[in-house]
C-alpha cells in the first residue's frame, strides 16, 4: 500500500492518504488544520500547523504495513520509521 504521509518537524503524522492503485505519485491536497474558533492553525510567519503546534513539513510516500499509526516520520530523513513499542504495564 502507498501512503503519501504529512507531517510536521516533531514527526508526527496527522494525516495520510492510501491508493492502493497508485502506479504513479499524484498530487495531493495539504490538509489544512484550524482551531476550535475555525481559524487555520499558522505560527507567526504564516505557516501551517498540525494540531501538536509544530509546522507541517511537505508531504513524502513512503510502503507501510500493521497500521500507520504504528509509525513516525522523521522530519530531517523524511523517513518513516516503525515506534518503539513500550513495555506493557501488566
Amino acid at each position: 500500500m502507498i501512503y503519501f504521509i504529512e507531517h510536521d518537524e516533531a514527526g508526527n503524522i496527522v494525516h495520510a492518504c492510501a491508493d492502493p492503485m497508485a502506479t504513479i505519485v499524484p498530487l495531493v491536497n495539504r490538509v489544512i488544520f484550524n482551531d476550535s474558533s475555525g481559524n487555520p492553525l499558522r505560527d507567526t510567519d504564516g505557516g501551517e500547523l498540525s494540531p501538536y503546534g509544530s509546522k507541517l513539513l511537505e508531504p513524502t510516500e513512503t510502503i507501510t504495513s500493521g497500521g500507520l499509526e504504528n509509525y513516525l516520520c522523521d522530519p530531517i530523513t523524511l523517513a518513516v520509521t516503525k515506534k518503539a513499542v513500550s513495555p506493557s504495564l501488566a
